[in-house]
């Protein structure tokens, strides 16, 4: 999820989330970056490009890893959860999370980092996967208004960027297919608008000719398997629309 919040005349936003959408790639520089202890976020990320683009001020608490558990309930080290961050004024939430519950990126870079002989991979559970998957759209429903995960990898097949095996190709799919399945879920069953960037964004993997996000081993500064510059500005793009 993504928090962070944003004023387009009369309008307040606020929008909450995790690496997904607070870091990822879409960062230009260092400088750019504003830095807590415990969490990293950038003007460059989604909910900045709209404040931009909208002459809207915007508060940003998204940050590095967090759960749903961090949006509603529970601190992220030194920062409280984030929908704190939404009081009296706020007229709109948006919020991308879920991925990190279901350990979606994590288990992509442990695969990746084992097919490469990195060291110090660590283990992915598939079960533990598979049964985090079966609560995750409970756990969304308290959001306001979601914006989905990009999709990182094609229908079929894979590259060289994308060190993956076939079945585990298939496995990454399933999480993906299920947790988009789980936002929509969320999304009718408590009435919000759903930013659809996992269709969206369909033809624009980590594989495809015009990526909207990272390859395993990207440029330095970037974040494998993480939203790029374009998939920023298309999931922008996508959050405009949504406001009207």
């Amino acid at each position: 999820m993504v928090c962070a919040a944003l004023v387009v005349g009369a309008l307040t936003l606020t929008a909450c989330g995790g690496s997904a959408t607070a870091d990822a790639s879409s960062r230009q520089s260092k400088a750019q970056l504003a830095r807590t202890a415990d969490s990293v976020t950038t003007a460059n990320n989604y909910a900045g490009i709209v404040a931009r683009d909208t002459g809207a001020n915007l508060t940003d608490v998204t940050c590095s890893g967090a759960t749903t558990a961090n949006i509603l309930t529970t601190n992220q080290g030194s920062q409280p959860p984030q929908i704190n961050a939404v009081n009296s004024g706020t007229d709109l939430v948006t919020i991308t999370i879920g991925g990190n519950d279901v350990n979606y990126l994590g288990s992509m870079v442990t695969y990746s980092c084992q097919n490469s002989g990195g060291p110090n991979c660590g283990t992915v559970d598939q079960a533990a996967i598979n049964t985090a998957l079966g609560v995750v759209g409970r756990r969304i429903e308290n959001v306001v208004n979601a914006v989905s995960y990009s999709t990182l990898l094609p229908d079929t097949g894979g590259c060289a960027g994308v060190p993956l095996t076939a079945d585990q190709r298939v496995f990454e799919r399933t999480v993906a297919q299920r947790l988009a399945q789980a936002t929509i879920t969320a999304a009718n069953d408590t009435g919000a608008t759903l930013v659809r960037l996992a269709t969206a964004s369909h033809g624009h993997d980590a594989c495809a000719a015009a990526p909207w996000v990272e390859k395993y081993k990207p440029a330095s500064g970037r974040t494998a398997y993480h939203p790029n510059e374009a998939g920023m500005k298309a999931a922008a793009s996508l959050v405009k629309s949504a406001l009207g």
